[in-house]
């Protein structure tokens, strides 16, 4: 049985439309007639009602889309496995955040570009939003940001999550062998990400519990800019521990603990499937062996694996 024919099958019957899943594959809807027609044959039995309106499965087209999809994806993981040793080549448009930027990204980009010396990559850093967005509009092949993305010929992997933390500047009178209280820490400025992130969302969350109500809540979509806010004394911030290692060991800046936890970063890395090519999910398995590798090297209190 020819794959490609499933392969037409399938999308024809997420999108309801023979038009789009030609345009989904870059065919004619003539060709994808006939391959809808080539399985009816083969099977003996209509796939489709169709009607003036839409198109419907048959529950022979019901019973083949369960069989499908676990044939295309094992299809999908057997390329994968003779591929990923093969060189890439071609233009891989990637959007990242700036977490990932300030942590693994680098190592990720120079392994990525020593197994693949001829794959140009464009590097995109912008808000999660942002990121959902183009990937959505297909100005992106791959994503490493926060929340999967939901979508037609989209593919979501875990990569992991990464501790969330209060800190200040040193110097500024913070005791670190004390618990303060969000009641306390409402008392001065929050800097947090962009308004309905995680970090907003789970710093909102953690005043609420208890009841605090922040005096001021800045919302900031660049790390660096929250960093040098802080280190000018304009508030305390709430961002991963990860993307300030450095100045967490040194001393500039310290962690203030607190009563209650904040909720864990959660990364994903998000990709578009394209039915030409494996080379945006060889991609983002390669992202999340190196945020797995990254966790094992700096531990539970900075990274966690995907479970």
């Amino acid at each position: 049985m020819n794959t490609r024919f499933l392969e037409a099958f399938v999308w024809v019957a997420r999108l309801g439309s023979f038009r789009s899943a030609a345009e989904r594959l870059h065919l004619t809807p003539a060709t994808i007639s006939g391959r809808i027609a080539s399985l009816e044959s083969d099977f003996n039995k209509p796939l489709f009602e169709r009607d003036a309106r839409e198109i419907r499965l048959t529950p022979a087209g019901r019973i083949l889309l369960t069989y499908a999809d676990r044939m295309l994806d094992v299809g999908r993981e057997m390329r994968m496995a003779l591929q990923a040793d093969s060189p890439l080549t071609g233009v891989l448009r990637i959007g990242v955040i700036e977490t990932i930027v300030h942590t693994w990204l680098i190592d990720f980009l120079n392994r990525l570009q020593a197994g693949h010396q001829d794959l140009e990559i464009e590097l995109t850093a912008e808000s999660t939003q942002l990121l959902h967005e183009r990937l959505k509009r297909g100005q992106l092949d791959v994503t490493l940001q926060t929340d999967p993305v939901l979508g037609d010929g989209i593919s979501n992997l875990s990569l992991g999550q990464m501790p969330m933390c209060v800190i200040g500047r040193m110097g500024d009178g913070w005791r670190t062998n004390a618990v303060h209280s969000f009641t306390q820490l409402s008392e001065q400025p929050f800097l947090t990400m962009t308004r309905g992130s995680q970090p907003h969302l789970g710093l909102l969350d953690a005043c609420r519990k208890e009841g605090a109500s922040p005096k001021t809540v800045h919302c900031i979509g660049s790390l660096a800019a929250i960093l040098r806010l802080v280190r000018a004394g304009i508030g305390i911030a709430v961002i991963p521990a990860a993307a300030i290692r450095e100045e967490l060991q040194t001393g500039s800046l310290v962690a203030i603990p607190t009563t209650s936890p904040l909720p864990p970063l959660r990364l994903t890395v998000s990709y578009r499937q394209d039915p030409r090519t494996d080379a945006n999910a060889i991609v983002a398995t390669l992202a999340s062996e190196e945020a797995e590798r990254y966790a094992a090297t700096v531990g539970p209190q900075m990274a966690l694996p995907a479970s």
